[in-house]
């Protein structure tokens, strides 16, 4: 049961972007990875810094779903995802830092966590959450030429 949980983003496709019937419970299970392990990852590079693992990451999943909906999603049609990207990062930077700052997520040998520390939690979680959804909407790296033969 846990080696077909961990396949199913490769079983479906969705595009993160573009939701249409189709694809919305596709996009659902890619969406769900893609949080879980965007928060993982950015959990795993805060370890060091003595945040509380578990609260941490359920704190993160909390902000990523609302950095998602009311900022991510709203701002994909209006604006380019090279600019929009980089936005996501920075708030998601900040909001760690700001959420690590909280003294419920705080153990024993709390160190604080840098800005430094804060952007690479950020921009790896979210690199890996990109790739979640690229592997989720079976958009390749390199674009196969069909030559005509569609």
């Amino acid at each position: 049961m846990i080696l077909f949980a961990l396949l199913s983003p490769f079983a479906v496709q969705a595009n993160p972007v573009i939701i249409d019937g189709q694809s919305l419970m596709a996009f659902a299970i890619v969406a769900f990875w893609a949080l879980v392990i965007e928060s993982g990852v950015a959990t795993l590079t805060l370890c060091s810094t003595g945040v509380m693992i578990l609260p941490m990451f359920g704190t993160l999943v909390i902000a990523n779903i609302f950095v998602f909906l009311f900022g991510f999603l709203p701002l994909t049609s209006r604006v380019s995802l090279l600019l929009l990207e980089p936005s996501v990062v920075i708030a998601d930077a900040t909001l760690i830092k700001l959420i690590a700052a909280a003294p419920f997520l705080q153990g024993g040998n709390y160190e604080g966590v840098s800005w430094r520390r804060a952007f690479t939690a950020a921009f790896l979680g979210n690199v890996s959450s990109y790739f979640i959804g690229v592997i989720g909407s079976h958009s390749p790296w390199i674009e196969p030429k069909t030559f005509g033969l569609e």
